[in-house]
């Protein structure tokens, strides 16, 4: 039970039986006296009804402890609230139908079944939107399951139990997998990697005791996907952009190796990450709460792998966010702890990242927090976790709310000093590009980095003509090479850019060396922290495309309204600068040529896959926006994947995959 409106009902163990006992009566007092010990400290204790300590005979009909069972669960009955009350009884005709199938054995309807259900109906007839209400009522409720959305609202489980034996299927025991064969094989693999194969959980469903999954076996996987319990390992065609059919799933919860990488002690350090943690109420977290996390993380990032092996475990993954950053997410007693990792140090995290992957992660865990509140009072409209930062030796927490309102806070085991300023990194406001009042530049770390081409191109872009040839002298760089930059390249955003290129590559030159010429000039260095913020534009594409790969017909569309800003746009893309250079002298001034070539070329890059979401903030880092692209997509379409979808394997060549993998 954990439905709101059971605030006052407690939960009765009637899981006792003592048919084959003979000591009945020192054996109850055994049983409960473990129970009470397993939930003493628990925070559900309170709804536990035990008082009775009722010790069934399963086998004897006659068995007067049966009529003290039936007693309790009539007396919780009457505490519910909504006893008494008055019910609509518009649905009950339905209701009384959907209940003589279940009772007849059947499980499955579709959305087709149960209208025509409806419409047959002599005493009460519902709406389309009474039938849609009905139904998500009753799924709330616990009666039946049904999801509106585009995958899954075809059907209706009428007997939840159902579910309980999609996972009964697959999520067991090695007491209980087969002792040999191709069954056994998958159970084997899954238990290593985490990976299933869809053909193999629809050959574990054609056994004899799932059959009645296998007629809605489409139905179901999509289900599992939906609920976090599978998720899927993504490939691509790189020619037409659509997503081929997905072969690989993992399966989080019947992970069973721990992590045996070095990676939390060689990468994941104090010296190159942050971390905060998800604190839950109670002593441990329910598995499948992080388990469907891990599922939803899969969805989103990469799995990174490192020494050879990917970083997936049980309880534990760690995640590719670009070149740079590292996620990892793990889970210690009643704790989930994030972690983000850069490969150089933690200094040059950058904030509007990490702020992100914060909001992410909260946003998620909110969502699956909702199948699995802890309580059942009033109390459970709030959220069951909250949120703490970790000290600078990541080992020791303080609760957000202390962090937040306290200008200085001590960790207990290494006496840190940890000043409010230090959590700014977690909450940046991601809408604002100007920095914040106490900001106070880039940190050392930061200011000791060499820039990279996008950071050079980010800068440069902010910057007068004017400004750029002044800095670029107090840089050490002469008026004539200014010149002839200015007479080499037609526009002035590329000499602003080419200038600092020269410059670093000439002088080895650093963050704190522009710092300091920026102050000589009596100029704000916070320009500088612009480079490396994230940019947030408004973009209304669907979010069901963001993750596909542009065709290209929307490539080339894009490419003809695209104008000067290629150039800039192939830097933001990660392209090279010698690739641009060739692509510009190979198309002249054909500058839909440049475009084109950089698309395309960029969307060959197997290192991070070339997204529309990808290209969307390149195009809204370089002050061109999303609208052209919204516009694109808007006329000629994405083709969207399907789970029938067939692609052909030789239509050009063979055909070119990218891997969430």
């Amino acid at each position: 039970m954990c439905c709101n409106a059971f605030k006052k009902i407690g939960i009765d163990d009637r899981g006792l039986y003592k048919d084959p006992l003979e000591d009945i009566e020192t054996r109850r007092t055994e049983l409960y006296s473990g129970v009470e010990e397993l939930f003493k400290d628990h925070e559900g204790r309170e709804h536990l009804v035990i008082d009775n300590q009722i010790f069934v005979n399963a086998t004897d009909k006659t068995d007067p402890e049966i009529i003290v069972l039936k007693k309790a669960i009539t007396d919780l009955t009457f505490q519910h609230p909504c006893w008494g009350e008055s019910m609509p009884n518009a649905s009950v005709p339905l209701e009384l139908e959907i209940a003589n199938l279940v009772a007849k054995g059947k499980q499955v309807l579709s959305l087709r079944e149960v209208e025509e259900l409806n419409s047959i109906s002599k005493v009460s007839v519902l709406s389309n939107e009474e039938l849609r209400d009905f139904l998500q009522f009753h799924h709330s409720l616990g009666k039946l399951i049904y999801f509106d959305t585009p995958q899954l609202r075809g059907y209706v489980i009428i007997s939840p139990l159902l579910l309980v034996e999609v996972m009964r299927s697959f999520v067991t025991d090695i007491a209980f997998w087969p002792k040999k064969g191709l069954i056994r094989n998958t159970f084997e693999r899954m238990s290593g990697s985490g990976i299933i194969q869809r053909k193999d959980l629809y050959l574990i469903w054609e056994q004899k005791h799932f059959n009645k999954i296998s007629p809605y076996k489409e139905f179901i996987f999509d289900m599992l996907i939906h609920l976090d319990i599978l998720s899927e390992q993504r490939r691509y065609d790189t020619n037409t952009g659509s997503r081929l059919p997905v072969e690989n799933f993992f399966v989080p919860c019947m992970l069973t190796q721990r992590n045996d990488t070095r990676f939390m002690t060689h990468e994941c350090t104090p010296e190159k990450a942050i971390s905060l943690a998800f604190v839950f109420k109670g002593t441990i977290i329910p598995p499948a709460l992080p388990n469907r996390l891990i599922s939803a993380c899969l969805s989103m990032w990469t799995v990174k792998t490192y020494e050879g092996k990917q970083l997936l475990f049980s309880g534990f993954i760690g995640l590719s966010f670009d070149k740079a950053h590292d996620i990892v997410v793990c889970v210690e007693g009643n704790k989930i702890l994030l972690f983000i990792v850069h490969e150089t140090s933690n200094g040059l995290i950058v904030p509007d990242i990490a702020t992100g992957i914060k909001e992410c992660m909260f946003t998620t865990l909110e969502r699956i927090s909702e199948f699995y509140k802890s309580t059942v009072s009033s109390s459970s409209q709030k959220l069951p976790f909250h949120i703490e930062y970790a000290c600078s030796r990541l080992e020791c927490h303080v609760t957000e709310e202390a962090a937040l309102t306290t200008d200085e806070w001590i960790c207990e085991e290494h006496k840190i000093v940890h000043t409010k300023d230090k959590w700014n990194i977690w909450n940046q406001d991601q809408g604002k590009e100007q920095c914040e009042i106490n900001c106070q530049g880039l940190q050392e770390d930061a200011l000791n980095q060499i820039p990279s081409d996008i950071e050079l191109q980010r800068f440069s872009s902010r910057c007068e003509e004017t400004v750029i040839r002044e800095l670029a002298i107090h840089l050490g760089m002469t008026l004539h090479e200014w010149e002839k930059l200015r007479s080499d390249y037609e526009f002035v955003d590329i000499v602003k850019y080419r200038v600092l290129v020269t410059w670093r590559e000439k002088y080895s030159g650093r963050f704190s060396n522009i710092a300091k010429a920026l102050q000589d000039m009596d100029l704000t260095t916070h320009t500088l922290c612009q480079v490396k913020r994230i940019r947030k534009g408004h973009c209304v594409i669907n979010e069901e495309y963001m993750d596909l790969i542009p065709t290209d017909e929307i490539l080339d569309k894009l490419a003809q309204v695209i104008g000067t800003v290629s150039f800039q746009l192939g830097i933001e893309l990660g392209l090279p600068i010698t690739s641009i250079d060739i692509i510009r002298y190979k198309n002249g001034r054909d500058l839909v040529g440049q475009c084109k070539d950089i698309l395309f070329q960029w969307r060959e890059d197997q290192r991070i896959r070339p997204t529309i979401r990808v290209l969307v903030q390149a195009l809204v880092n370089v002050d061109r926006g999303a609208k052209c692209l919204e516009e694109i997509i808007k006329t000629v379409g994405v083709k969207k994947y399907t789970q029938h979808e067939e692609v052909e394997e030789e239509k050009e060549g063979k055909v070119k995959t990218l891997m969430k993998n």
